[in-house]
């Protein structure tokens, strides 16, 4: 049954994902991207993940866009899942992109400090 939840959170994520460009009318959700898509195992709550690049802002307008999109949604999510019950859509904010630019900035760091430390001579001081 776990194979069968995954695909259909991938279907969900990818209809979604054409939906908001395709359907959606509103401007605040033109910078969202859709990320992940994660299913409760009785499949009536879905919570979609949505990220921004173009600050916290504009994130936050879109969540309150697509919140407000949410029953043109559901409407067209059922006509393509054909399932007794559509989930509700929570929109969460998916903020791993951000983690990642941390991390990559803490690496190139170390790589830095470790290069400043190679170009001292051993026995010379920094």
């Amino acid at each position: 049954m776990l194979h069968r939840r995954e695909r259909a959170e991938s279907f969900i994520q990818r209809e979604l994902t054409l939906l908001l460009r395709d359907r959606v009318r509103d401007p605040r959700v033109n910078a969202l991207t859709v990320t992940g898509a994660e299913l409760t195992q009785d499949r009536r709550l879905a919570r979609i993940y949505v990220a921004c690049y173009e600050g916290e802002e504009a994130l936050q307008e879109g969540l309150i866009g697509l919140n407000s999109a949410q029953g043109l949604l559901r409407r067209e999510l059922a006509q393509r899942l054909h399932w007794r019950f559509t989930p509700y859509l929570e929109f969460r904010p998916d903020r791993s992109w951000q983690y990642g630019e941390h991390m990559d900035r803490l690496f190139d760091q170390i790589a830095e400090e470790r290069g400043a430390e190679e170009d001292v001579e051993p026995g010379e001081s920094a």
